[in-house]
């Protein structure tokens, strides 16, 4: 009796340990005969290292980083016309079809009732440029954290330089992500500017003292996407994951397990959590290629802001 040699594809990916584990235990399931192999870090980071193996790819798939990300290393990306993607609206779906988005990230601002001054909570952002909330709110450093630069990129664009200004020298700058959520959950700070599903996992947990506030004069949305490898060695698994990921139940199994907002149409968050409908959002809409453009002169003006606190 001869025995079938499972398959190999290798997963670059820069979503959390938990999640990805949860998924691929549910595409073992589906294809016992593919073996993944998983290879993790930063968005950052695995652009470049993919990059770097372009002439002997190693990888076959990532999932999944910010689109304005992966469309500076589009050269890298194969082409893959997934039956999926007309779920996803066209917005999040890359030219000839090099990417796919997966899910949203939706910039919030997480409070702590307890630490609120006069246990009033902001309604938007031009309420956190007022004095009494120095000190108060926690805000992750937009040169470390994506989420946090397309924010603070677009509070620039959309308010101005002198309300960004009045509500960074109120706040406390972080390094990480994670510091910001997890200090207002232990009350060390009255409010953060986070991301939706990082504040909402107190709320599911039970926490009745954290609150969602989406800023009355718009948000930011930090969508998501992953790709197929240009020349990886494994392409016909590859886009076998990268089905099984895109599809529908994968993607409301991750909702479900992680709060991950999928940016498929076909599925209400609303029906499934205590979360609005992205479409009763009030959304501010960046221009991701001038975004990744002005990068680096926006990050060198909010050292300036900060070093003249």
């Amino acid at each position: 009796m001869s025995v079938t040699r499972a398959a190999d594809v290798v997963l670059y990916s820069s979503n959390n340990v938990e999640t990805v584990n949860r998924v691929l235990d549910g595409f073992a399931k589906a294809h016992p005969d593919i073996k993944v192999s998983v290879v993790r870090a930063g968005t950052g980071a695995l652009m470049q290292r993919i990059k770097a193996e372009a002439n002997n790819p190693l990888g076959d798939i990532f999932w999944s980083g910010g689109l304005s990300t992966i469309s500076e290393f589009r050269d890298q990306l194969a082409p893959y016309a997934s039956p999926q993607a007309a779920a996803v609206p066209a917005a999040y779906r890359g030219p000839d079809n090099l990417w796919l988005g997966t899910n949203t990230h939706v910039t919030v601002l997480m409070a702590n009732l307890k630490q609120v001054p006069q246990g009033q909570l902001p309604k938007g952002w031009v309420d956190l440029a007022d004095p009494k909330w120095k000190g108060k709110i926690v805000i992750p450093d937009p040169e470390r954290s994506s989420a946090s630069f397309v924010a603070m990129y677009g509070l620039h664009k959309q308010l101005g330089l002198e309300t960004l200004t009045k509500i960074a020298r109120n706040a406390v700058i972080v390094g990480t992500t994670s510091a910001a959520y997890e200090g207002v959950a232990k009350g060390e700070f009255a409010v953060a500017v986070t991301m939706e599903y990082a504040g909402y996992e107190y709320i599911a947990g039970g926490m009745k003292e954290i609150k969602l506030i989406y800023p009355t004069e718009g948000t930011f949305l930090s969508p998501e996407g992953m790709a197929i490898i240009k020349n990886g060695k494994n392409p016909e698994p590859a886009r076998k994951l990268y089905e099984y990921l895109a599809s529908k139940e994968t993607q409301t199994e991750v909702f479900k397990s992680a709060y991950r907002r999928p940016l498929r149409q076909d599925i209400d968050v609303s029906a499934l959590a205590a979360l609005p409908k992205l479409s009763d959002v009030s959304i501010v809409q960046l221009d991701d290629a001038a975004m990744g453009a002005q990068r680096a002169e926006f990050i060198a003006q909010w050292r300036q802001i900060i070093s003249a606190r």
